[in-house]
């Protein structure tokens, strides 16, 4: 699959480390594609740096990987080219949200022809491409409206190593969110590489 990732901050290229590293095709947009990111490795020569318009019309995925506050202007700028795609919102805000809806609704109605689905905002940077802790995998809880979407990010999040789990619709992007401010809060105390799993029978 070829991915299309905006942002090339430390979510962005642990992302673009993982997929590669999973056997797929990254594109990363950048606002200075003639700079090279830091934080590619071993898989720079892999990764093609594009301005952020290009990337996210070569991605058949696009991960918004941007600072939580710019995801909604973001997504609008590029809404032209991200028609029908699943487009993952892996952003937050914190220490508090800026709003009263989630960020992910704000993309959606940012981009309204594309296929949301929140995800990859529950752990930070440094477990995004080693997510199992203690010999157990963090689960990667994925939220979005549209069924296909949802399944190719579940996909996708396996292929990270996650356990990916369907937390439920778009609405349920609020409750990630907070889950992931959570995170940020005992990561304070407790170190990043920290992550949460669901138990289940």
């Amino acid at each position: 699959m070829r991915i299309g990732i905006i942002g090339t901050g430390n979510v962005g290229t642990a992302l673009a480390r993982g997929f590669v590293g999973a056997g797929h095709d990254v594109v990363l947009g950048s606002r200075t594609p003639d700079s090279p990111p830091n934080g590619l490795g071993a898989v720079g020569d892999e990764v093609a740096v594009e301005p952020q318009g290009q990337a996210a019309e070569d991605g058949e995925v696009v991960v918004l990987a941007v600072p939580g506050g710019a995801a909604p202007v973001v997504a609008a700028d590029l809404a032209g080219h991200l028609r029908a795609k699943p487009v993952i919102d892996a952003t937050n805000e914190y220490p508090e949200a800026t709003a009263e809806r989630s960020l992910a609704a704000r993309v959606a109605d940012a981009a309204p022809d594309a296929r949301v689905v929140k995800a990859f905002n529950t752990i930070g940077a440094e477990r995004m491409t080693a997510p199992e802790i203690d010999g157990e995998r963090a689960t990667m809880f994925v939220a979005g409206d549209d069924r296909s979407a949802r399944e190719t990010v579940t996909t996708l999040a396996a292929d990270l190593g996650f356990d990916p789990l369907v937390a439920g619709d778009l609405g349920a992007a609020t409750h990630l969110e907070h889950l992931a401010r959570l995170w940020i809060h005992l990561s304070a105390d407790r170190g990043r590489d920290i992550g949460f799993r669901l138990l289940r029978e």
